[in-house]
């Protein structure tokens, strides 16, 4: 019945926890908020990434990270297309930060719709 279960997949579900607790670890033991300004959400996604990458190969046959990559490079054209509407100009610093916050929250939504496929799939 649940023969695509293993313990690694447990693994790559708590993963997002253990990544965002070690980038809250590593954010506040280096400073790195007061030096650069980073965050631990500024960390956490290149984890997710591989993360969702790992999770949709073992629940189908292909993964899902050409059409995530896809997905960030039109959420970057919709940012740029926001600022250059809303602010009348482009500023670098401001679309960066928006940009990978954004990809933060994209990265999030889709690494839990990925664990609840996979536990679906599962069952």
């Amino acid at each position: 019945m649940l023969a695509s279960f293993s313990p690694i997949l447990l693994l790559w579900y708590i993963f997002p926890i253990i990544v965002f607790l070690a980038s809250d670890y590593i954010i506040t033991t280096f400073k790195l908020k007061q030096r650069f300004n980073l965050k631990t959400p500024d960390i956490t996604v290149p984890f997710l990434i591989v993360g969702m990458h790992e999770i949709s190969k073992s629940i189908s046959s292909f993964s899902i990270l050409p059409y995530f990559l896809l997905t960030i490079l039109l959420l970057g054209i919709s940012v740029v297309v926001f600022q250059a509407y809303r602010y009348r100009e482009i500023m670098y610093g401001r679309f960066f930060k928006m940009f990978w916050r954004l990809t933060f929250l994209l990265s999030v939504l889709v690494y839990f719709i990925l664990i609840i496929a996979s536990i679906i799939n599962a069952l």
